[in-house]
């Protein structure tokens, strides 16, 4: 609460010189006893207790009506977002390949796919002011979330993904049109995908370039990041008597392919042979993707002075009515 004259506050620093005057005043006895047991002996009713607080009914009003005076106010501040963040499709691969475990010491022991989904839900859940879509791949692309704000359930879709869901295959041509789709109506200042695959494109009716060309006519950016590292992974198959093994992988990235994605939409084309280095990635990608909010901040005043006036004229009325009549006093 603020007031828009407070220098009427001001007024409350005179009221205790005016009380201490007045009470100097009335030290002057109204009746003289000869004998002073005899007012002692009187007994103090609830009437005499009401009475004896009527002045401080009066020093409140007064009080409430200076408040008043001054014009209380609650003050509404009001955030009006004028343009907002980016609009951003994620395409993910999740063909079978995803399921091998790259040989450095960061990378043991987790598959490239479960690397990649931790990363996203980390870097999703910083882009609090855009709109993120998503869309998995293998053999063909599937749309798993559109554009959404509501970060919290699209980390948890994220965390459904696993392979096997689509046929085998890595359709990044494919991938990469349906993304752009998610985006081409979108009116983003700045629109984005990011293509993350560890393959390369043995799928789909769409060749990488014919969809790279689409995202660059409607303005969308592609970065692409690559995934897996140069010394061979560990693929987990079945064993025939039971339980799984791994057999050794060659790294199978199209770096070429990524690259030529990446200049033609005017992105980047980013490598990860471990978790870390991909962490570092998103970190740089999200440096590189922002957008500022522009934010109209506005103030509204509801005035408050009228309760206080309200409770001032109660008060005072209360105290004449009740002065006059029940707890009148002798002259």
């Amino acid at each position: 609460m603020t007031f828009h004259d407070p220098l009427a506050l001001l007024l409350l620093l005179i009221m205790p010189i005016v009380f201490i005057i007045r009470k100097r005043r009335n030290q002057t006895a109204q009746l003289s006893f000869t004998d002073v047991q005899i007012m002692q002996g009187l007994p103090n009713t609830p009437r005499q207790q009401l009475a004896a607080m009527l002045p401080a009914a009066r020093w409140l009003a007064i009080a409430l009506a200076i408040l008043a005076l001054a014009r209380p106010q609650l003050v509404v501040r009001e955030k009006t977002i004028t343009s907002r963040g980016i609009d951003m499709a994620l395409a993910l691969d999740i063909s079978t390949s995803m399921l091998a475990i790259d040989r450095t010491a960061i990378a043991k022991g987790k598959p490239r796919l479960q690397i990649a989904k931790d990363v996203i839900k980390e870097f999703v859940s910083k882009r609090t002011s855009d709109r993120i879509g998503l869309v998995a791949f293998a053999a063909r692309p599937y749309p798993v979330a559109p554009l959404t704000t509501d970060h919290q359930w699209l980390i948890s879709a994220v965390e459904q993904l696993d392979t096997g869901a689509i046929e085998d295959g890595t359709a990044i041509g494919d991938a990469l049109l349906a993304a752009v789709n998610r985006l081409r109506s979108s009116p983003a200042a700045s629109r984005t995908i990011l293509l993350i695959t560890d393959g390369r494109n043995n799928s789909g009716a769409v060749a990488p370039a014919v969809a790279a060309q689409a995202a660059k006519a409607l303005g969308i950016k592609v970065n692409a990041i690559g995934i897996g590292g140069k010394g061979g992974a560990d693929f987990p198959v079945e064993d025939p008597f039971g339980g799984i093994t791994y057999r050794e992988v060659k790294a199978d990235l199209d770096v070429p392919t990524l690259t030529d994605i990446a200049r033609i939409t005017n992105g980047r084309f980013f490598l990860a042979d471990d978790a870390d280095a991909l962490r570092t990635i998103f970190k740089e990608i999200d440096r590189l993707e922002k957008q500022p909010i522009e934010e109209k901040v506005s103030n509204s005043a509801q005035e408050l002075f009228a309760p206080f006036l309200l409770a001032a004229f109660t008060l005072l009325a209360a105290e004449s009515l009740l002065g006059a009549t029940w707890l009148r006093r002798m002259p």
